[in-house]
């Protein structure tokens, strides 16, 4: 009997042992199929979401030890992840960078080693520009000078730009939300870095009116882009002045049609139109052969003006989908059509860290089309004014 009940209890025991050895391959398998941070991806409410995420991805970057390689494979990781991460990730990351910058006590001497080396305008750009921000009151003694030596050495153009552009959000920053010091800083770096950067202060401006990304709202807040555009002191500045405009104010119309960018932007003239006809396209947030689609069916130079907001980095690593985009130029108006391509040059030269101009443009089938495809990677030297 003793016997007889040692065996059943051995063989109780053996069959738990195998349940549970089952139940924990199962598990092993399910947790194998979760995305990437998925204990941040299942939370409802936006603000305990955003929080876990950030505490999650400045934790990986700790661990590393590297920002500047981790930054790319955590691009990869949110895209492949299937939730909103990726979508949230810039935003995201801007706190990140801050932090981070806060955690390990960053200089300016040290920027340059711990920028992501990667063109990627999600993870990577939001965390390069939080670096940037958080180095604000260091900034603020030399107006942003001292900080665009580091922009200017970065080795893509890509970087270079979204670095100078951070600077308008860090001047801004520096002088606790103050638009007109921070724009008249960022004139003075000059001509070839104003554009940018002052971009990236009425970006920071735009915010600052809701609060978010750690911003404070002015005491006197102007919340009309077509009254603070207009302003004469920012008048020269009116198009970064729209760019952000629509994305970042919940009062702004909601933009979804050709024919609501042209009801929106009704009235306005120069660079003013221009710069609201690019954020009213920014605001769609169309596929870009979608959106180009929609830009074609504009008059006259608002055509044009309108790809300034199309999502032209999404092409990255994609050249199907880039040669899809100077295509479909063919459908502008004659007198659009070279803009567009030139526009695409541009901004596919900024993608590609500049191979664009030997590897794009002489696959053009017309002249006149690789001309104006040429022309456009040339103006990538300069100032960009509206990228993401």
């Amino acid at each position: 009997m003793i016997r007889a009940a040692l065996a059943l209890a051995a063989i109780a025991l053996l069959c738990a042992a195998c349940g549970a050895g089952t139940r924990s391959h199962t598990g092993a398998a399910h947790a194998a199929k979760r995305p990437w941070l998925w204990q941040c991806a299942g939370i409802h409410l936006d603000q305990a979401r955003d929080e876990c995420y950030i505490r999650l991805l400045l934790q990986d970057i700790d661990r590393s030890g590297d920002p500047a390689t981790e930054l790319p494979r955590i691009d990869r990781r949110a895209k492949a992840a299937g939730t909103d991460l990726y979508a949230r990730c810039h935003l995201l990351m801007h706190v990140v960078g801050r932090r981070w910058g806060a955690e390990h006590h960053l200089t300016l001497e040290g920027l340059q080693q711990v920028v992501p080396q990667s063109n990627d305008p999600g993870c990577s750009a939001g965390f390069g520009m939080g670096l940037v921000i958080y180095l604000g009151p260091q900034i603020i003694p030399t107006q942003g000078r001292s900080a665009l030596k580091t922009c200017v050495k970065l080795p893509t153009r890509y970087r270079s730009y979204t670095c100078v552009h951070s600077l308008g959000h860090a001047l801004m920053r520096g002088y606790h939300e103050t638009l007109w010091l921070a724009v008249r800083a960022c004139v003075r770096l000059g001509a070839a870095y104003a554009p940018d950067c002052t971009q990236g202060a009425f970006h920071d401006y735009w915010i600052s009116l809701r609060g978010a990304d750690d911003t404070t709202s002015p005491v006197h807040a102007v919340r009309s882009a077509r009254t603070l555009c207009g302003e004469p002191q920012y008048a020269r500045w009116a198009v970064g002045c729209w760019y952000r405009y629509f994305i970042e104010q919940a009062q702004a119309p909601t933009i979804q049609t050709g024919a609501d960018v042209e009801r929106t932007c009704r009235g306005l003239a120069g660079r003013q139109r221009t710069g609201c006809v690019a954020g009213a396209s920014l605001e769609m947030g169309l596929r870009p052969l979608e959106q180009t689609r929609i830009c074609a069916t504009l008059p006259g130079r608002d055509a044009v003006d309108c790809l300034r907001g199309v999502g032209v980095q999404s092409t990255t690593g994609r050249p199907g989908r880039q040669r899809a985009l100077l295509a479909a130029c063919a459908r502008f108006r004659a007198d659009a059509r070279a803009g567009c391509v030139s526009w695409f040059g541009l901004t596919l030269q900024l993608v590609t860290d500049g191979r664009f101009a030997r590897e794009g443009c002489p696959r053009l089938a017309s002249a006149a089309d690789r001309a104006a495809c040429l022309a456009g990677t040339r103006r990538a030297r300069g100032p960009i004014v509206t990228f993401s």
